[in-house]
């Protein structure tokens, strides 16, 4: 599935989406690296953050390299589909994740602040990055470039939704833990006399 545009239908849509990547007008300010962060996710704070036009550029390739696979599969024969065809589509698939890849790349450092904002244990840290960057990836499928927003706005609510529930099911797990483990505790004087 992809996110559809008018300039997908453009005479010339592969010049203009598929040209070259917007270089940065100036250059990206360094990234201040939360304190206490193991290496792995302090590496994150080095990949430069994208530009309001070259996060258009890459969701634009994206959803339209998408679109034109699907074209080329919605054209394929099933009783006799042809290689060249095929490896075209599967080509056209392989640039998209080159580009889904990069907008993830460069909002890994997003999961990673809003997990901070949620743990203070170290040992929670890569479990939830995780699953954030799960909820990153979705976010980077279904988010509509052409309303003008921009992503980090949709990757923070669609990861702080995600955390939400999956916070509050932490929490509920170790209270019930907790209350178990502070019932047995009570019970153990009780049962003795």
């Amino acid at each position: 599935d992809y996110m559809p545009s008018p300039d997908f239908e453009a005479d010339d849509a592969d010049e203009t989406i598929l040209g070259p990547f917007p270089e940065a007008k100036k250059a990206p300010r360094k990234a201040r690296r939360p304190a206490n962060l193991p290496s792995y996710l302090a590496s994150l704070y080095e990949v430069p953050l994208l530009t309001a036009e070259q996060e258009v550029y890459l969701f634009r390739k994206y959803n339209y390299l998408k679109h034109k696979a699907a074209q080329l599969r919605d054209q394929l024969d099933p009783e006799r589909p042809r290689s060249r065809q095929m490896d075209t589509i599967e080509q056209l698939y392989d640039e998209a994740v080159v580009a889904k890849n990069q907008i993830i790349r460069a909002n890994l450092r997003l999961v990673v602040s809003i997990v901070k904002r949620y743990v203070a244990e170290s040992d929670q840290l890569f479990e939830l990055v995780s699953e954030g960057n799960e909820s990153l990836m979705r976010a980077v499928e279904k988010f509509d470039y052409t309303r003008g927003f921009k992503f980090s706005t949709y990757a923070s609510w669609a990861i702080q939704k995600n955390h939400a529930r999956s916070f509050a099911s932490e929490m509920k797990h170790r209270d019930r833990f907790r209350t178990a483990s502070e019932e047995l505790f009570n019970a153990e004087p009780e049962q003795r006399g």
